[in-house]
């Protein structure tokens, strides 16, 4: 499929299915409204996704800063000041919902929990944060409780807990919200697909989520990686910026990159230290699928089942695949391809070749395979191969080669379902393939 209907595609289904719609984007602004009522404008900053257009639904919670001072001068314990302010908040705050609100003070933070009976709609933490120098935008830069770091709710709850059992104090960070922000909305003025691009980033790592709770990436750490890559190109399209970021999440994520704004000596993947091996293979399995999906893309396909592709597991070392060179697959139907493999067999003292598409790709054991190309029209600047055995059989394979399969001719030595492909590339780009099924019975 070329790439501006991949395109079309892929912002169609950003748009209808992982975007906010607009009763979200309502009763956010709504509930943000509101805490600026009691608080004052200019004393609250709506942070996260929400404010840097990356938000996917379904959005269930909201942090909220609340400057109560400079760094310098401030008194840091602010116990007492976040329970006189609950007890303003139960006086005189007026819910814009019709949901009951339960407001829960923390040591370094309130939580505003709106219920239905028993189970919470919605959240929004309050969290305070002191004033501290002003970034490249004019604006200020704050230092909050580290909680920020963990996603609100279980992670706050266990680490607050945890906190208070250990005696352990909370330290605070010196942070930029409103700079990601002005990065985002500004790299988004330039290009709308900036915003697409790390919802379907952000639709993955949840599916991913989902499937396996050991997958261990982090949205803003996902976000902040595409960020990049439009500052250094801001005229990527959606499926080129997703392309581009899962080839190379691999190395992405093999020792932190990303440098925290607030403070340059720090990196806001730090975490990917501490991932396992085993959650590192998952995340490399993850990538695997996606692409995979990707590279078998057509006018059927649905890119929900592309978003939820999964894992992928390599049954061998040797398995290779273009986007492992960084070249993607879009079929032009403009260009023909087509290959087919030559049966050599012996049969008493008579050599003879049969055409294995027209034998349906059977093919008995203790023969070879020649495989050609028929028909080609791309002028490609080069043809790629790749065998791939059944993966039950003791030589998985799955290695690709320029200009010929690596064995020529191949040997029909392992019982079961095979392929040989055949890629033509043309500017780094694969624009026409073929496939040719061997099925080798005894």
């Amino acid at each position: 499929m070329k790439k501006d209907r991949i395109n079309s595609l892929l912002r169609s289904f950003v748009k209808t299915e992982l975007s906010p719609t607009q009763d979200d984007i309502i009763f956010v602004s709504k509930l943000y409204q509101s805490f600026n009522e009691l608080l004052g404008t200019n004393n609250c900053i709506q942070i996260g996704s929400y404010p840097r257009y990356t938000a996917v639904k379904p959005m269930h919670d909201l942090d909220i800063l609340y400057i109560i001072g400079d760094w310098n001068s401030a008194n840091i314990i602010p116990k007492q000041l976040l329970t006189e302010l609950a007890e303003r908040f139960e006086k005189e705050y007026k819910n814009p919902t019709s949901y009951k609100l339960n407001i829960e003070v923390q040591t370094h933070s309130i939580s505003f929990k709106y219920m239905l009976n028993e189970n919470e709609i919605f959240a929004v933490d309050l969290v305070p944060a002191l004033k501290s120098g002003i970034n490249e935008f004019g604006k200020s830069m704050f230092y909050v409780p580290e909680i920020i770091k963990f996603h609100r709710g279980n992670k706050r709850a266990d680490y607050y807990k945890n906190a208070i059992e250990t005696h352990k104090s909370i330290d605070w960070i010196k942070t930029d919200p409103i700079g990601y922000i002005e990065v985002a909305a500004s790299i988004n003025k330039q290009n709308k697909d900036f915003r697409k691009s790390v919802k379907f980033v952000k639709g993955w790592k949840n599916a991913a989520k989902t499937k396996n709770e050991n997958f261990k990436l982090k949205s803003f750490h996902l976000e902040q990686l595409i960020t990049r890559d439009y500052k250094i190109n801001s005229s990527l399209e959606i499926f080129d910026s997703i392309f581009n970021f899962f080839t190379n999440l691999k190395k992405d994520i093999e020792s932190p990159n990303i440098r925290d704004r607030a403070d340059g000596t720090k990196y806001i993947d730090n975490y990917i230290k501490d991932i396992t091996s085993s959650e590192r293979e998952l995340i490399h399995q993850a990538i695997d699928a996606i692409l995979i999906a990707f590279e078998e893309i057509n006018e059927q396909t649905n890119i929900k089942d592309i978003i939820q592709s999964g894992f992928y597991i390599r049954q061998s070392s040797m398995e290779n695949f273009l986007f492992d060179q960084k070249i993607p697959i879009l079929i032009d139907s403009d260009y023909t391809l087509l290959i087919d493999g030559f049966v050599e067999k012996l049969d008493g003292f008579r050599k003879y070749h049969a055409n294995l598409k027209n034998a349906g790709g059977v093919v008995d054991t203790k023969n070879s395979i020649d495989f050609k190309v028929v028909t080609n029209n791309t002028n490609s600047q080069v043809l790629k191969w790749k065998v791939k055995n059944d993966n039950t059989c003791s030589e998985p394979r799955g290695e690709i080669n320029d200009n010929k399969t690596s064995n020529n001719p191949e040997k029909t030595a392992f019982i079961g379902k095979h392929y040989v492909d055949c890629f033509a590339i043309k500017n780094n780009v694969c624009v026409a393939r073929d496939r040719v099924n061997v099925i080798v019975r005894q």
